[in-house]
């Protein structure tokens, strides 16, 4: 079998792939190359590389790495021995995510005093956003002010020399070993230019305080709800946008995962190329007496409100991140045509686009939920928000559409029994508090949705049977229809 991570040879043949302007050399391929021009051991030269990335970055990194070039525990930090033995030999599977995200929260130890910045749903209620300088600003009430705003943030991103896209990932120390590998994608731009990133950024959590408004009275919170335009719910606010001519449209989107790792190094004549980053896994499903392995995706609900009089639209996504916050985020992207270009295929879209009423359903269940997951994890102090033992991305997409649609297009979906059970003790305890999910006439439908998806959502730990050819199917169908990667195009029915 070829390395879960090579790239086809007949990527960069249709103009789409844009080779010319990021050309492709696999993770391999680079470390063997970067390794070789050092002349020093190779464990050497990987703990030199890895040296400086955050724990959250590091952890799927070593999941990426070909398996020739994997580090043994006993070069890892402390903290990360245990993951790094489990992933020495093999590649992860859903088995071992759901354990890993289950027992996660049992092993690592909960900070003893609350920090309002980790939790996430002090995060999702916040009625302010910062500046690169970390001074809060007051979340505007009007379009107006949201213009202004992102006006305002642009420019002190610039003048700050901060980079605008969310999570920048420090360099490692790696000077001293001259021209090689670095983690982040050199050369590439950002999908939309700054200030429509910020407008990005100041949308999303408009929209999250906006759904912050159902919560029961906590302590300390805001006695008024947040308004923007006069409307507090995301629901009331679209309408209000499309009766003022703006086009809204929201999509379950799913795209090859690299958790916001980027690496590029530069070739021979000094031209910068670019290193498509994946996790492989084992799917735990067979074909023809083999198992099949995939790449993880990153899925979420991705939110488009196109202004009537603007060329550039206004992008969102809503998902269970990594940084530990169920709701609203910027989708504020580099531009990887070979990972997330919404128009070439590396982008996939099962599923209808829901339009009008049916996105405005969709937004009060983004609200329940992130009412749901967030107070869960708040409650229960648990580490990085709960991701992983409430769900990864993928779940919080799959129970989103779940809802939806009374099925799910996505795999593989590790949400645990015990977990399902405690978030709905969790809904009961909101509800009984005077969680307001939802319009009025509509509260009863959208909690409805929510339990029936939380009980009828397949689950992918360990499939046998006729379960074997549903869950195939939904691998199949949240697949790119286009990507550089073999393993990708193996179960796409691309020509290799």
């Amino acid at each position: 079998m070829p390395e879960p991570l090579s790239i086809s040879e007949h990527w960069g043949e249709l103009a789409e792939d844009r080779t010319d302007q990021a050309p492709l050399i696999s993770l391999s391929t680079a470390l063997e190359t970067s390794w070789l021009r050092q002349g020093i051991r190779r464990d050497a030269f990987l703990g030199e590389l890895l040296k400086g990335l955050h724990q959250r970055r590091l952890v799927p990194l070593l999941a990426m790495l070909p398996r020739g070039w994997r580090l043994g525990p006993a070069a890892l930090p402390e903290r990360l021995r245990g993951i790094g033995s489990l992933l020495e030999q093999g590649l992860v599977s859903p088995l071992l995510l759901g354990a890993l995200a289950d027992d996660l929260q049992h092993l690592i130890p909960h900070p003893q005093e609350h920090d309002s910045r980790l939790d996430g749903l002090d995060r999702w209620c916040a009625r302010d956003i910062s500046t690169p300088a970390g001074v809060p600003l007051p979340l505007p009430p009007s379009l107006q002010g949201w213009q202004d705003l992102a006006r305002q943030l642009d420019e002190g991103d610039r003048d700050s020399g901060a980079e605008s896209l969310a999570g920048p990932i420090p360099e490692p120390s790696f000077g001293s070993l001259g021209a090689g590998l670095v983690w982040r994608n050199h050369g590439l731009q950002a999908l939309q230019n700054g200030r429509c990133r910020s407008a990005n950024r100041v949308m999303a959590q408009v929209f999250n305080a906006l759904g912050a408004n159902g919560l029961p009275s906590r302590s300390g919170a805001a006695s008024e709800p947040y308004q923007f335009e006069g409307m507090d719910r995301p629901r009331q606010l679209v309408a209000w946008l499309q009766q003022h001519g703006w086009h809204c449209r929201g999509r379950i989107r799913a795209s090859v995962a690299s958790f916001g790792l980027g690496a590029s190094c530069p070739s021979e004549s000094g031209v910068w190329q670019q290193i498509p980053l994946a996790v492989p896994y084992r799917t735990g499903l067979m074909r023809h007496g083999l198992e099949i392995e995939s790449l993880l995706p990153h899925c979420s609900l991705e939110l488009e409100l196109q202004p009537p009089e603007e060329e550039a639209p206004v992008l969102m996504q809503y998902y269970q991140g990594t940084e530990g916050l169920n709701g609203w985020a910027p989708l504020n992207d580099l531009e990887r045509p070979w990972q997330n270009d919404r128009q070439n295929g590396t982008v996939a879209y099962p599923g209808e686009a829901f339009e009008d009423d049916q996105l405005g359903l969709a937004l009060d269940l983004c609200d329940l939920m992130a009412a749901v997951h967030n107070s869960t994890a708040s409650d229960g102090h648990l580490r990085f928000g709960g991701y992983g033992a409430l769900g990864f991305c993928i779940d919080s997409t799959a129970l989103l559409e779940q809802a939806m649609t009374g099925r799910s297009n996505l795999f593989p979906l590790t949400l645990g029994g015990l977990w399902r059970e405690r978030l709905g003790l969790q809904l009961e305890k909101l509800l009984n508090a005077g969680l307001r999910p939802g319009q009025q006439g509509d509260q009863e439908d959208v909690v409805s949705r929510y339990r029936q998806a939380l009980e009828q959502l397949p689950q992918d730990l360990s499939v046998q049977g006729e379960a074997c050819i549903r869950a195939e199917a939904r691998l199949i169908r949240c697949q790119p229809r286009h990507s550089p990667f073999l393993s990708v195009r193996r179960l796409n029915g691309e020509l290799m």
